[in-house]
């Protein structure tokens, strides 16, 4: 009987450095970077783990890894992701910021596989994972991001076609047997997996447990773009990564905001327009689309659905009904559009894709859109009739244009005898924007308050 695949790992990357589970948990979520357990509402989350016993206990890990020699010690199958959530439930809605992208890779053909593996790796054909990782039957790959990534749905959709068609390429046929379709294992983003320093799945048996080798450096997800098509690579404009910006600058910066989103919980506001849009960029799609941009093309005619209020049964069959055609523009064999690619694209038939903007559904799409040109005209031109007509109006009236009044002198009259007084008060009592009370009460407290 061979050794087992825990035993071939251990021999093939003894020359490697093996890295302790605290070290590599702490690289991942470095200090600072997680809640303190005395800390709140500033922008830091926690990791969330599970172990898997009699019953299913979560343990939060704020900035001090609470809890993890505790993980370490147990005899019980405990996993995590690598993100951090706000709130106490490990789901894809409290998953706030992406620390790195992982992989799991089984079947692989023992030294032969890794062999192949870090061949392809060494030239440039598949990523270099920052940390192997021995899970006992077989890999999990790390791609530890070089800066965090947040996790809106504007991001997670692309990332995902992204990290799935990674996976297709990883299980290739000279690396694991397991590399027909029907075997290959996609996982999501915020899949959990078994930490390393945990038990393996013969633990029991063999007293194993996970182990952590460094194999590379930190990534960026614009290296990974590299390695797949055009077509699943993510668009420049969606690659966003971690503000630097603290929630009191923020505060400070954007009160409208803060007081909106933070101290409210409102959602992104969007406008909604006629169904109109959405049926002139189902033509635009139909006769524009090219390979490397079908699949953000009905993305963002799922986008244009929402925002018009298309139904979503309405939405799914045009998107069926588009496959055909686009799957007629594949060049490469390896790169067919398919009945999955439309699937994944509709996904972002939600509220939170409707704020993305025109440049940037320009560029995911490469559907060019026109913007208003006033008539033609230039905008200086464009004001001058604006203007005159103005002018005119006024004059049948009787009037002379004097130019906007400032309401600064109203503001300042309510806050001088209501200095007290919320925004809510203000708009209220003057009939004035919220906006408008911030924009001026900073300038009323900077003369006023000594």
């Amino acid at each position: 009987m061979g050794d087992s695949f825990y035993d071939v790992c251990t021999e093939y990357f003894k020359d490697r450095e093996e890295v302790p589970a605290l070290s590599f948990y702490r690289e991942l979520f470095p200090e600072g970077e997680l809640q303190r357990r005395e800390e709140s509402h500033n922008f830091k989350y926690n990791a969330i783990a599970c172990e898997i016993g009699a019953h299913v206990k979560r343990f939060s890990l704020g900035d001090g890894l609470e809890h993890l020699d505790e993980l370490l010690r147990s005899e019980n199958f405990v996993v995590m992701s690598p993100i951090s959530y706000v709130g106490k439930a490990r789901t894809a809605k409290n998953a706030r910021l992406l620390y790195a992208v992982a992989f799991d890779l089984d079947g692989i053909r023992g030294t032969k596989g890794l062999d192949d593996l870090f061949f392809q790796i060494s030239n440039d054909i598949l990523p270099c994972p920052t940390f192997t990782v021995n899970s006992g039957n077989g890999l999990h790959l790390y791609y530890f991001l070089d800066s965090p990534v947040p996790l809106f749905q504007s991001v997670t959709v692309p990332l995902e076609r992204l990290k799935n068609r990674l996976t297709r390429q990883i299980w290739n046929r000279y690396v694991t047997n397991l590399h027909e379709e029907r075997d290959v294992q996609y996982e999501p983003i915020w899949q959990a997996f078994r930490i390393v320093g945990g038990v393996a799945k013969d633990f029991k048996k063999t007293g194993h447990r996970s182990r952590a080798w460094r194999t590379g450096g930190p990534v960026s997800l614009e290296q990974l773009n590299r390695y797949v098509p055009e077509e699943y690579r993510m668009p420049k404009n969606a690659i966003q990564y971690k503000s630097e910006m603290s929630l009191e600058e923020a505060k400070e910066k954007y009160p409208d905001w803060y007081e909106r989103r933070i101290l409210n919980h409102e959602k992104k506001r969007f406008w909604t327009v006629k169904p109109a849009l959405y049926e002139w960029w189902l033509r635009q799609i139909r006769a524009g689309a090219v390979v490397g941009k079908r699949y953000y093309c009905i993305m963002c005619l799922a986008i244009y659905a929402k925002k018009c209020g298309i139904g979503f049964g309405r939405l799914k069959d045009d998107a069926h009904a588009l496959l055909e055609d686009f799957d007629r523009l594949t060049v490469d064999e390896e790169n067919h559009f398919t009945k999955k690619d439309v699937e994944d694209a509709l996904e972002a038939y939600k509220d939170e894709f409707c704020t993305m903007p025109i440049n940037s559904i320009v560029h995911f799409s490469g559907i060019p859109i026109a913007k208003n040109k006033r008539n033609g005209r230039k905008q200086a031109a464009h004001l001058v009739r604006a203007r005159a007509m103005r002018d005119i109006n006024q004059a049948e009236q009787g009037l002379k244009w004097n130019g906007r009044k400032s309401v600064q002198e109203k503001v300042f009259g309510f806050l001088s005898e209501n200095p007290d007084a919320t925004y809510r008060e203000f708009c209220e009592r003057t009939g004035l924007k919220k906006s408008v009370y911030y924009k001026y009460k900073k300038e009323w407290l900077a003369r006023n308050v000594r």
